[in-house]
């Protein structure tokens, strides 16, 4: 079998959110076939594993972020010399099947018309709902000031991923909860997209990138500091969000409680509003790390009070993995099936998780029970063994 796969960004090595699944759903696709991953942006890859090759488009390099040059909400709009290359890669390799990046590539589904093969439309978030999230997070003022053009873009995201489950033969998604949404979007999630073709809708579950991180020492002394460490993709919205929160909110607390600590933040492209909250809060800003278990390492707690987006999250299994305790919102978990006050400590808000790591700092055994719980949840039903197993069960299933 040879597979084609488009992604925004060069997934090896894989750093953040997107690149880790992507990095992941590549291996597991690889021990299917021959994989050919193009990405649009980045350079390419210094090495990628066995039986992976990996190229970019060349008509897009020095162009910057799509997001900024984009007029749609969530869907790349591929200038034409972009999606002439794409084309053109496609035709050449002649796969049998192709995975495409989220939303924000769906507009390249169209191509499989001319130039055959399945597709798989790989949602990482159901975008829609994010935007629509964003959107109803703004004072009332805001939203009042541009109801027009917010409105349009709830309904230009809603139909963009209404269309590519339409439009692909198999749809991936990280959570049952995921799965759900997308369902209840509308006509094609109804079941009955034109022609009535029914979706396939496939829950191939979020992967932790890195499983040298298992051998980071759970051990009391580990959680008896407040050192704290958040990793994400810093360009991203619901990222940018819970930054701001921890240092607005849950650093100056943590300094109120009279005890040492210390905050990491670390990702991907950091916006400039990162950078001067980070700054004026007293946060350690480390930015594109090209590797991760050591910063994880340093730390006992990972916090994480986000209040957007879908899917499920990377970064609260790749803390657990690597033996933190996670500190987390609702939002944070759903779709992951932790229990809370088993596999990771629960709060409303940031004050509520910044009150609460304070006073499980000062009971590092229970911290390190807990830490052990969360890592061995997650090494029973998120490893590479486990995800590769699904995707070859997803793609064994469709039509021939």
């Amino acid at each position: 079998m040879k597979i084609l796969q488009f992604t925004v960004d060069c997934p090896f090595p894989p750093v953040s959110g997107g690149e880790i699944r992507n990095a992941a759903n590549a291996r597991a696709l690889a021990t299917l076939g021959e994989v050919l991953t193009v990405s649009f942006t980045g350079a390419p890859a210094p090495a990628t594993p066995p039986n992976i090759r990996h190229r970019i488009i060349e008509a897009a390099r020095g162009r910057g972020p799509w997001h900024r040059r984009s007029p749609h909400p969530t869907v790349h709009i591929v200038p034409a010399d972009e999606l002439t290359e794409a084309a053109s890669i496609w035709k050449a390799f002649a796969p049998d099947l192709v995975v495409i990046e989220d939303i924000a590539l769906s507009q390249l589904l169209a191509l499989a018309h001319e130039h055959g093969g399945q597709t798989v439309i790989d949602l990482h978030n159901v975008d829609s709902r994010t935007v629509a999230e964003r959107i109803g997070s703004l004072y009332l003022w805001q939203r009042w000031w541009r109801f027009r053009q917010h409105r349009r873009k709830i309904v230009q995201a809603r139909e963009a991923d209404i269309l590519a489950a339409s439009t692909a033969d198999q749809v991936w998604v990280c959570s049952e909860a995921d799965r759900a949404t997308l369902l209840a979007l509308g006509p094609a999630g109804s079941g009955k997209p034109p022609g009535n073709k029914m979706i396939d809708i496939k829950v191939i579950a979020n992967p932790f990138p890195d499983e040298t991180v298992l051998s980071l020492p759970i051990a009391t002394r580990r959680y008896e500091e407040l050192r704290l460490c958040f990793i994400g993709h810093l360009g991203y919205f619901p990222n940018i969000d819970a930054v701001k929160q921890i240092g607005r909110e849950m650093a100056p607390r943590l300094a109120a409680s009279g005890q040492p600590w210390s905050i990491i933040v670390a990702g991907r492209n950091p916006r400039d509003i990162v950078r001067h909250v980070c700054a004026t809060h007293g946060l350690q800003l480390v930015e594109n790390p090209p590797q991760v278990p050591d910063l994880l390492g340093r730390a006992g707690y990972a916090p994480m009070p986000l209040r957007f987006g879908g899917g499920t999250r990377i970064k609260v299994l790749e803390a657990m993995a690597a033996g933190l305790v996670v500190c987390a919102t609702e939002k944070a978990v759903e779709g992951l099936g932790l229990e809370a006050g088993t596999h990771f400590l629960s709060g409303r808000d940031t004050s509520e998780l910044a009150a609460k790591i304070t006073a499980l700092a000062a009971e590092p055994q229970r911290a390190a029970a807990m830490a052990d719980a969360g890592r061995a949840f997650v090494r029973d039903r998120h490893s590479l063994a486990a995800i590769e197993q699904t995707i070859q069960q997803a793609v064994k299933g469709l039509p021939g």
